[in-house]
């Protein structure tokens, strides 16, 4: 893996390429799949609410089982996204060999959705921002990406953002509103995230798009938007 970059769709080809063939497509990032679903349920209104006709995005999804894993929760109706085509072949694959209906997986970049606006009742990003965003210099990419966040959801809707890094590393979603993308972030810490022998990511932010009438700071727990 010489010369890998987040950055580089190529790096990621080979890297998801080479894991494919060892390990049967799935590879998680940042945390088992348990401490994220719980996480979804405690701070994600459709989740908490079990709206199972919720939409569902996974951004930057890699070859995540959690797609599959909340299918069988009863989620039958989400998008998987990622810009390593030979990713999104693995998991088209596993789909078709498992004749599971309601998943579909396609080659994007998160920077520039290929959707509806209102499109998703809830977006989940397990470790995409922090790989967009690097650096301080690579803010300008992250606040695309969550202004796309923003118009694909529906009034209402929630990104969750799994990330390793505190607010103060993370103002971009924190102050996010203060930089023109209307989403009314919550900052929580996951000390069951400490508890791994590998400690993955151990924040989470929730980013609510307000209603029209709502103002201010603050989440309004999600209706069912289906």
């Amino acid at each position: 893996m010489s010369g890998f970059s987040l950055h580089n769709e190529e790096s990621w080809q080979d890297y998801y390429g080479a894991w494919n063939m060892k390990d049967n497509g799935f590879r998680e990032w940042y945390l088992e799949i348990e401490i994220v679903h719980k996480a979804l349920q405690d701070h994600v209104d459709c989740f908490s609410n079990s709206i199972k006709t919720a939409r569902v995005l996974h951004s930057g999804t890699g070859t995540s089982i959690l797609p599959f894993h909340l299918h069988k929760e009863g989620f039958k109706s989400q998008v998987g996204i990622d810009f390593s085509s030979s990713c999104i072949q693995s998991l088209q694959t596993t789909v078709k060999e498992t004749k599971v209906k309601g998943l579909d997986f396609k080659k994007m970049d998160v920077r520039e959705l290929g959707f509806e606006d209102g499109s998703f009742d809830v977006i989940v990003d397990k470790g995409t921002l922090d790989c967009v965003m690097l650096t301080q210099k690579e803010e300008k990419s992250a606040l695309k990406y969550l202004a796309e966040c923003e118009r694909v959801l529906k009034p209402g809707g929630q990104l969750a953002i799994f990330s390793l890094y505190p607010p103060k590393k993370r103002q971009v979603c924190v102050k996010c509103e203060e930089k023109g993308v209307k989403l009314i972030c919550k900052a929580i810490d996951m000390p069951e995230a400490f508890e791994m022998p590998d400690a993955g990511a151990s924040h989470l932010y929730i980013l609510t798009k307000p209603h029209k009438e709502q103002t201010g700071s603050g989440s309004r727990s999600a209706e069912s938007k289906t």
